[in-house]
């Protein structure tokens, strides 16, 4: 049910803007309520999820378009260029909080992954980049 395309153009990737479906628009809204409700009243658990989180920014953008696309977003050369990157908001700057924010980024950029991961508690570092070793090769 993946509705976006990539075309070539000359040598660059364009990407196709695909419509959502209603549940998939009901999903990202309630996940922008969610980060809000989290970063607003429950600090206490935004900290304790971002211990878990390792990895790094892909710089996919997708994050930048939940929902809808940030009017700050712009792309360089195939890569996203924030607008107001020194000054951003919180909401952007600890993306993600946690997996449910990686499940709605895959809604909008299911192709690329983001770079970030979260440990699952008492896992290390090391178990889980074996599982994603072994994710990558059985393509699970």
């Amino acid at each position: 049910m993946m509705r976006r395309m990539r075309v070539m153009f000359g040598e660059r990737w364009l990407v196709r803007r695909r419509s959502y479906s209603w549940s998939e628009r009901a999903i990202l809204a309630w996940g922008k309520l969610r980060r809000y409700y989290l970063l607003r009243y429950r600090p206490g658990y935004v900290e304790e999820s971002l211990k878990r989180r390792v990895g790094s920014c892909d710089r996919t953008g997708a994050c930048c378009k939940l929902m809808f696309s940030c009017p700050l977003l712009s792309w360089l050369d195939q890569l996203p260029l924030c607008h107001a990157y020194k000054h951003r908001p919180r909401s952007c700057t600890i993306f993600p909080i946690d997996e449910r924010d990686l499940r709605d980024r895959d809604i909008v950029d299911p192709w690329d992954s983001c770079g970030f991961s979260f440990l699952r508690p008492g896992e290390t570092q090391e178990e889980e980049e074996k599982s994603r070793q072994v994710e990558l090769v059985f393509h699970v």
